[in-house]
């Protein structure tokens, strides 16, 4: 055979070889895909079915001390493959008590076979299961659906040492205000046996809080009180104490309501009035609509209730140590309106409204300087509604003073003042028909009357002759 016959022979066996190989390869090729897809879809599954990931535990509160009874609040998570079972136990010496318990059933074998969070509060009573006051533990156990750890799944258990404490905070009455009548003041003095996190005064469900005395190291404790202008009745008169466990202490003791004549009071409402302030109040209160009668009503009512609410926030941040000394003073100046004075408004004799003036009036000259009343720091400044321009210092312990209507304001807040800073000038805004200066007086928000404060006597006998036990 010629040699380039022979070639060519051999170059078309030679070709046919590589298609066969092609083919064979590519064969081999797609078995390979498949093995390829099929360990990827075994590490997939694997990886969901095995995960590593253990569940969290987090617990809402302090559980370094239990006291009687209190409540557990905790949420458990896992964002993978789910919760699978959640044990609480509670062991004090030999002594276990089961606290909780909940498994769930598998929803399947991917994530989220269980849920993947759970908060609960339960309520761990320390009597009933039989403990005592000393050292125990908490054991949170908590299990998830992965198939990891022989099949059991991802495991956290969290520890947690307590101390059990069953006992109330113990609570000694030094002394108290024998006598208040209706928008008095008052204080009770108290002496606490160990550190508590909340105590106070519970007079006819108004909670005072208390202040140390002196440093508060030696145990003795002041709560001051203030009587609502109308209160008929004192009940449920009580020294309460709460300490980090949650026990709570109490202890009675006796105060005797003196009586309180009413005094009313007839205010005229004239157009001229109306005409003068309305615009005024505009400015503040834009959503006023109607007449001037009506607006009137409006800012005298629930314009009223907001600057009530509002004082009260504010009174209910005070410096905890006692920032005045000796009796408060009292601008110069007649008594123009008195404290609790039960007003009646007329706009063409008729009757429109009825209000109580919680404060007492005082007018001398035409934008008189208006002084602070004792030392303390300035609470808040500025336009109050009904009140006007007005100024209100904290004298510490939950006691404040109160000065309004004023025309000019002359501190800022967080101002120090002594008995003789200048705060202001009286002046007519807000709910004034003439210059004059509203002053009143407020403890833990109650507005009560001044006399008492400005009365050296009252003060000696009903404030510091019972602190200096």
């Amino acid at each position: 055979m010629p040699s380039g016959q022979r070639r060519l022979r051999s170059s078309i066996i030679s070709g046919k070889n590589i298609v066969d190989l092609f083919g064979k390869n590519k064969k081999l090729g797609l078995g390979l895909a498949v093995l390829c897809l099929v360990a990827l879809a075994v590490a997939a599954a694997l990886f969901l079915l095995f995960e590593m990931e253990k569940p969290q535990v987090n617990i809402a509160d302090d559980l370094s001390v239990l006291g009687a009874k209190r409540d557990l609040r905790f949420t458990v998570s896992d964002k993978r493959s789910g919760i699978q079972s959640i044990t609480i136990l509670l062991t004090q010496n030999d002594k276990k008590s089961e606290l909780y318990q909940k498994s769930f059933p598998r929803q399947g074998y991917s994530f989220h076979a269980g849920p993947n969070q759970l908060e609960e509060t339960i309520v761990v009573d320390s009597r009933s299961l039989g403990l005592k006051d000393g050292l125990a533990s908490l054991l949170f156990t908590v299990r998830d659906f992965s198939l990891w750890g022989w099949l059991k799944g991802n495991e956290t258990v969290l520890e947690i040492p307590v101390t059990v404490d069953m006992t109330p905070p113990q609570i000694t009455l030094i002394d108290a205000t024998r006598y208040i009548a209706p928008g008095g003041s008052g204080v009770v003095v108290y002496r606490l046996q160990e550190p508590t996190t909340v105590h106070g005064v519970m007079v006819n469900g108004n909670f005072n809080p208390g202040f140390p005395v002196t440093d508060g190291r030696d145990g003795k404790f002041v709560a001051f009180i203030g009587l609502a202008y109308d209160t008929v009745k004192l009940e449920k008169t009580l020294i309460t104490a709460s300490d980090k466990a949650g026990n709570q202490g109490t202890t009675g003791f006796v105060m005797n309501l003196l009586p309180a004549k009413a005094k009313s009071d007839r205010i005229n409402i004239s157009d001229d009035f109306l005409n003068t302030k309305m615009p005024e109040f505009m400015q503040y209160y834009p959503e006023m609509t109607g007449t001037p009668v009506e607006q009137y009503l409006y800012i005298n009512n629930k314009i009223r209730e907001k600057n009530s609410e509002q004082i009260k926030e504010i009174c209910g941040k005070t410096a905890p140590e006692r920032l005045w000394q000796g009796i408060f003073g009292r601008m110069p100046g007649s008594t123009k309106a008195g404290y609790a004075d039960h007003r009646t408004y007329y706009y063409q004799d008729k009757e429109i409204d009825r209000q109580v003036h919680l404060g007492i009036d005082l007018a001398g000259t035409s934008r008189m300087p208006a002084k602070a009343a004792n030392s303390g720091k300035v609470a808040f400044v500025g336009y109050l509604g009904i009140y006007g321009n007005t100024v209100i210092i904290d004298h510490g312990q939950g006691l404040f003073s109160l000065y309004s209507h004023l025309s000019q304001i002359d501190v800022a807040v967080d101002t120090p003042t002594t008995r003789d800073t200048v705060i202001g000038l009286s002046g007519l805004t807000g709910m004034a028909g003439g210059d004059h200066l509203h002053f009143a007086i407020l403890v833990n928000g109650v507005f009560v009357t001044p006399i008492e404060w400005w009365d050296p006597h009252w003060l000696k006998v009903s404030v510091e002759d019972q602190l200096s036990r």
